[in-house]
């Protein structure tokens, strides 16, 4: 299972390295937006390791996200993306630390997938101000 994901991990990064930084939006610090074959519904947040690799933060599909520097807020649908499946229905949401992490791993450095209401319960909780919005919308994946 382990060699499993691993492969994985390498394809994802594979592929976002061979975009020559026309697959990736650098967002902030070692966070990136980016597709998998250039595919717009692929969209997920990604960490940027020291290796160069890039491991998944917030899978597909992303279709809003903010940020200020100690938090990126982030608008997702889940779905099947390799089955080309967007539960558009559904809206997720997750707050990434960009500072204070709460885990070693940049994988589990999220908290989330969140409702709307507790969402705005964990911001409040968190004293994220009200200036930090969804500034980049992806129109085509709302």
């Amino acid at each position: 299972m382990n060699r499993i994901i691993k492969w994985i991990k390498l394809c994802m990064a594979a592929f976002l390295t061979s975009c020559s930084g026309t697959g990736t939006e650098h967002v902030i610090d070692n966070y990136y937006l980016g597709t998998i074959d250039y595919v717009e519904k692929n969209l997920s947040l990604y960490y940027k390791l020291q290796s160069g690799d890039y491991i998944g933060v917030v899978n597909p599909t992303v279709f809003a996200i903010g940020y200020n520097e100690n938090y990126i807020i982030v608008k997702q649908h889940p779905g099947n993306w390799s089955d080309d499946i967007i539960n558009k229905d559904v809206t997720n949401y997750y707050i990434v630390p960009v500072k204070d992490w709460l885990h070693n791993s940049p994988d589990e450095n999220k908290i989330g997938p969140l409702t709307y209401d507790e969402f705005l319960l964990k911001r409040e909780e968190l004293k994220i101000p009200n200036n930090l919005v969804f500034s980049k919308i992806f129109k085509k994946l709302e």
